[in-house]
């Protein structure tokens, strides 16, 4: 058993493309052992700044000989068919084969395949196998031919320990023409690779994996992401200890970081006090997105003025390194804190007739013509909440603000702090949260803050699948799935007695100065909602229970829907009447399959059984009508419930396809009226 180690080595890859690219390498190799017949037993694949390392062990010397047989188009068939497979195996006509298949003259190809060397198969086919990845972005680079992520400086392989000199592009693994491209005095007849870029830049010689990796990590390169990313974070946590404090977790952050560095050195810095009156949400995404530092909180959730870093070298003297840090995070705040202090000095309204010159869409208007309409839809959701109103008109103002231009991730946030300073501390509260949530792990707005999300939600919703920007498959540029789900826990988890349709209709509608659409289009967002409505209650209920209830045409509320659901699924539980009487509606739904039926019930043609079931139905419509409209859905099923012995009284002594057609069809139309009743409160035909 051999093992082959594979090292790209390269400029600095960026970060948040490392773990894709990890992740597609092990699957590229999968695939092309499989398809080369190599056996394996380990396979594993390394990324960093600068190199990517693909190690498989197990791997066998050479693959197996075999025969091949490959049965063809009959001797019959036309000759396109047989030139077709010729074609397709790259052989001529002279080399098939005949042999009879099940009494019929058949066309084959037969070879015998010879075992190959695993380091034969690798030479004359890594180089297209490495450079099959297609990075999001690639570059080429002085006057070569090849095309990758970042200029490639060095190629790596080595299999059985002994060195395969793979050639990608202009560049053939560990030759001379390397060597002089690193400035390494003697040509290579040997695998070798590089240290640290700083610490340990020059040449390593490469005997096998486990020598390779040591070598590395004795020259500061820590090889596996995974590792370097723990490296870090227990290293910030004993720091954070030292200091009593917290980190803000940021997985996304650390990823990146550890993308950054080959060793990690994890160093802390203080953050000058007059920096603190700063909200700690921009101190957070200054250092996050420009400096790539982590914050750290005391126990009650405060900013500290402390924050931590990760070098890629390990100085003789780390107060420098920390000191200059500080130095350029100082000038960082500084700008944050300037445009804080000045956008604090303009009024909330200011900002108004800028919005008008920023598009929310193109067909669609500007970001003034939405905060118009969320105005409006804000209005007709809670008529009397005038500090709903009050934030509508003043939700998107953060979006022309200073900071929010320089973070725009702080839409909301910012809005929040503004319209504190000026002592509206409810309008403030329902500007920051109208945004949520913005997941399903996310917390729902409250109270003002929920009428003003579900206003800006259904706006959105609304104009942006008038304008054509329907989610297709996997793709929802928009996250248009994301706000209608939004849209559906709103209103569910603030118990919001809301018709949803006459809110899509009034949404619609305020679009119709700049869009011209048809009624349908109005019924495709509903029933896009309705699809998100459904997808939130399989967490609670059964899927049929769901789609015989869920009809937002015939019930708007969704309070109501679910109130609806709940009632027939412990109506159904295993054992109960429900479950009997579902049965029986299925047996008349049998019945009367597709058949049309006309007339109306003849009372002068019933036996005792038809009354009575008659008698049952005439009675318990009223009733149940009564019951759903007051939602009293527990009661109308409990009504319904009634039913049981009756229909299956019915169904025992009543043939109800009687030879007297005039009888048959008179029973028909009674079982008719019992489904009826059935689907006054939900559609059993679903169940």
């Amino acid at each position: 058993m051999s093992e082959l180690l594979i090292e790209l080595f390269c400029e600095e890859i960026p970060a948040l493309m490392q773990r894709n690219a990890e992740n597609a390498y092990l699957e590229i190799f999968n695939k092309y052992f499989q398809e080369k017949e190599i056996s394996f037993k380990e396979l594993k694949v390394f990324i960093g700044p600068r190199r990517i390392t693909i190690y498989s062990n197990g791997l066998d010397k050479e693959t197996k000989a075999k025969f091949v047989s490959i049965k063809g188009p009959a001797v019959s068939s036309p000759k396109q068919a047989i030139d077709g497979f010729c074609k397709s195996n790259k052989i001529n006509e002279s080399a098939l084969v005949i042999k009879e298949i099940k009494g019929q003259n058949c066309y084959f190809y037969e070879q015998e395949i010879a075992s190959q060397l695993t380091r034969d198969i690798l030479l004359s086919s890594l180089a297209e196998v490495c450079m099959s990845y297609v990075w999001p972005k690639s570059m080429y680079w002085s006057d070569y031919k090849i095309k990758w992520v970042r200029p490639l400086k060095n190629i790596l392989c080595i299999f059985d320990k002994e060195l395969v000199p793979v050639k990608i592009g202009h560049l053939v693994a560990n030759s001379l023409n390397v060597a002089n491209s690193l400035n390494v005095a003697n040509s290579l007849n040997h695998a070798s690779t590089f240290g640290h870029r700083f610490m340990s830049p020059q040449e390593i010689r490469v005997v096998d994996f486990a020598q390779y990796q040591q070598s590395l990590k004795e020259n500061f390169v820590i090889l596996d992401r995974k590792e370097r990313m723990e490296m870090i974070s227990s290293a910030m946590a004993k720091e954070a200890s030292k200091l009593g404090l917290t980190i803000k977790e940021d997985n996304i952050l650390l990823e990146e970081v550890a993308g950054l560095v080959e060793y990690p050195v994890v160093l802390c810095g203080k953050i000058d006090s007059k920096f603190l009156a700063v909200p700690s949400e921009i101190l957070v995404t200054s250092m996050k997105v420009n400096q790539k530092y982590f914050s750290l909180f005391d126990k009650d959730n405060n900013f500290a003025p402390y924050f931590l870093f990760v070098s890629n070298i390990k100085s003789a003297d780390p107060d420098i390194v920390i000191k200059g840090n500080e130095k350029v995070l100082s000038a960082r705040l500084s700008d944050a804190l300037y445009f804080y202090e000045q956008d604090l000095k303009k009024p909330l309204e200011q900002s108004l007739n800028k919005l008008g010159r920023i598009i929310f869409h193109a067909k669609l208007g500007s970001l003034q013509n939405k905060v118009d309409r969320v105005v409006k839809l804000t209005q007709i959701i809670a008529p009397n909440l005038t500090i709903a109103t009050e934030a509508a008109k003043l939700c998107k103002n953060d979006i022309v603000s200073e900071v929010v231009g320089e973070f725009p991730n702080l839409q909301g946030i910012m809005g929040y702090y503004y319209a504190a300073a000026k002592g509206r501390e409810e309008v403030a509260t329902a500007i920051r949260d109208h945004y949520k949530p913005y997941g399903p792990s996310d917390s729902v707005p409250e109270g003002a803050a929920a009428i003003l999300a579900l206003a800006d939600k259904i706006d959105s919703l609304c104009g942006l699948l008038l304008a054509g920007e329907k989610p297709t498959g996997s793709k929802d540029p928009y996250a248009l799935r994301r706000t209608a789900l939004g849209i559906v826990r709103i209103i569910l988890e603030n118990e919001l007695e809301q018709d949803l349709v006459s809110l899509i209709r009034s949404a619609s509608q305020l679009y119709s100065e700049v869009l011209k659409f048809p009624e349908e289009e109005i019924n495709h967002i509903i029933s896009f909602i309705e699809e998100r409505v459904k997808n939130h209650f399989k967490e609670q209920f059964d899927i049929n229970n769901i789609n015989a209830t869920v009809d937002l045409l015939k019930e708007p509320n969704l309070l109501t829907t679910k109130k609806k659901i709940s009632s027939l699924t412990l109506f159904l539980r295993d054992g109960g009447d429900g479950e009997a009487l579902l049965n029986s509606y299925k047996r008349a739904n049998n019945i009367i399959g597709k058949l049309i039926l006309k007339g109306e019930v003849n009372q002068g043609l019933f036996n005792d059984y038809d009354r009575k079931l008659f008698d049952f139905l005439s009675t318990s419509s009223e009733i149940i009508n009564s019951q759903i409209k007051q939602k009293q859905f527990d009661k109308s099923l409990d009504t319904l419930a009634g039913l049981k012995p009756i229909i299956a009284e019915y169904f025992d002594n009543v043939l109800v396809m009687d030879q007297n057609q005039e009888i048959a069809n008179n029973r028909l139309l009674l079982l008719d009226q019992t489904r009826k009743l059935f689907n006054k409160i939900a559609n059993f035909d679903l169940l």
